[in-house]
């Protein structure tokens, strides 16, 4: 029996563009769920039920249609914790197996004549690092199947050909019910290709044990591949705190108006000027840097990273360094009454706004509807041109500007009392970076106008 999805909030509409670029079915079996603890059908990670973040993660990876397929004497308990979410998107349709009736080979053989493109199955029991969903979708479905495997083990995450779904649907026998089932018999009947998988990517949760695990677990995906040394530092204060903010109904961009906050009061109080109150702006500076990182891990705990909440912090990094630099200049004035500290501040100023406008549009260029992967695509293009001296050195420099690395430069500074030297070299920084950043977007323009002939052809 299938059952039509309930209706979306408006802020998890999606455009009627995307939807059509999708090409897949994800089929998420959840009857497989039940009488965890006494409290709810299904276990909770990350302050989410594990069936929905198999279910955003799949509409995340870009499935055209979500089939959750419950026991029938379990749905409407599943099923009305989920929708109490107000979560659910619109593509998910709610399927029952009845027992004796409906039977698992049969429905999947229907869903692949319902879609052009293939079929992934993922069990309900477990959480996934997002790139796990990504896998499965973008696999080009010219083998029978794909299965993810750590060593021996079947990861909860699976492709099926149309061709192979369809062909299951009449030879697997009935009794199969679970992906585990499924695999089996293509194993013995066909070629399976089976790729690899790291433990730490995903976890099948069955008892109170494995859910702690799947929390480590789901603390280490909130580290990102390029974060250095100081960027670790504050995680290990910024993720007890996002862990603390999930449980309410606080969204990553209400914390990244609360980090701006912080950002203003730390630069009011370096405009003061004075020994203490520079050290209370700078002191509130790092604190707003480690803020900084709890947006971004609230998104990724809670599954609701958007476009425009990176465009939102990436705004709200840049009027951080507008206040600080600005508050910093003021500050200066103020304790010493030199004015020379105004040019100095006016081209800091200057080189920040200008650093804001070149890397936001090479961010763009590079990235463009993953703004996240900016950083990354950046750090990869300037790699290959490591004989370019001014690539290199915007490669290897680059981290002094960073949110992260910065304010720990500014409680320095400020607790020996050497601002004025700081804001001399923020002036002269600023400036160069804008001119890399400009100088790498019109190196970067001819290669990615060059890749598209080649990826026709």
């Amino acid at each position: 029996m299938r059952i039509g999805p309930e209706p979306l909030s408006q802020n998890q509409q999606q455009t009627t563009s995307e939807s059509a670029s999708r090409s897949h079915i994800a089929v998420i079996l959840a009857n497989n769920l039940g009488g965890f603890g006494s409290d709810s059908p299904m276990p909770k990670v990350g302050a989410l039920p594990i069936l929905l973040r198999s279910i955003l993660g799949a509409h995340k990876a870009g499935a055209s249609r979500i089939d959750v397929i419950f026991d029938s004497a379990k749905a409407p308990s599943l099923r009305d914790e989920l929708v109490k979410t107000g979560r659910i998107p619109s593509t998910v349709e709610w399927c029952e197996l009845t027992s004796g009736q409906v039977f698992l080979p049969s429905l999947l053989g229907q869903l692949a004549s319902e879609v052009q493109g293939h079929l992934v199955l993922i069990a309900g029991d477990g959480i996934y690092q997002p790139s796990l969903h990504r896998r499965a979708a973008e696999w080009s479905g010219e083998d029978n199947a794909l299965a993810l495997m750590t060593g021996g083990e079947m990861v909860g995450i699976c492709a099926l050909s149309r061709e192979m779904a369809i062909d299951l649907a009449g030879r697997c026998p009935a009794v199969a019910s679970s992906i585990a089932d499924v695999l089996t018999w293509l194993s013995m009947t066909h070629s399976v290709e089976r790729e690899p998988v790291v433990e730490e990517k995903w976890q099948r949760i069955l008892n109170k044990q494995q859910r702690l695990s799947a929390e480590q677990k789901l603390n280490g995906w909130l580290v990102k591949p390029t974060d250095g040394i100081f960027a670790r530092a504050n995680r290990k204060i910024s993720i007890p705190i996002s862990r603390q903010i999930i449980p309410f109904p606080i969204t990553p961009n209400m914390v990244s108006l609360f980090t701006l906050g912080v950002s203003f009061a730390g630069g009011v109080f370096l405009a003061l000027g004075g020994y203490w109150n520079m050290l209370a702006g700078a002191t509130l500076s790092w604190f707003s840097s480690v803020l900084d990182g709890c947006d971004g891990e609230v998104a990724r705990l809670k599954l609701q990273e958007s476009p425009f909440g990176c465009w939102l912090e990436t705004i709200c990094d840049n009027l951080y360094y507008l206040f600080t630099f600005s508050g910093l200049t003021i500050g200066l004035v103020r304790t010493t009454g030199n004015r020379n500290y105004l040019m100095w501040g006016g081209l800091l100023v200057f080189g920040a706004i200008a650093s804001f406008l070149t890397t936001g549009l090479q961010r763009h260029q590079l990235a463009g509807e993953r703004p996240e992967q900016y950083l990354a695509v950046w750090h990869k293009k300037a790699d290959h041109r490591s004989s370019n001296p001014f690539l290199f050195l915007g490669r290897h420099t680059e981290f002094i500007i960073r949110r992260c690395f910065l304010p720990y430069v500014f409680l320095f500074f400020a607790l020996f009392n050497i601002m004025n030297w700081l804001l001399i070299a923020g002036a002269v920084g600023a400036n160069l970076v804008w001119m890399i950043a400009f100088y790498s977007y019109l190196t970067f323009v001819p290669v990615r106008a060059s890749a598209v002939p080649n990826a026709v052809s």
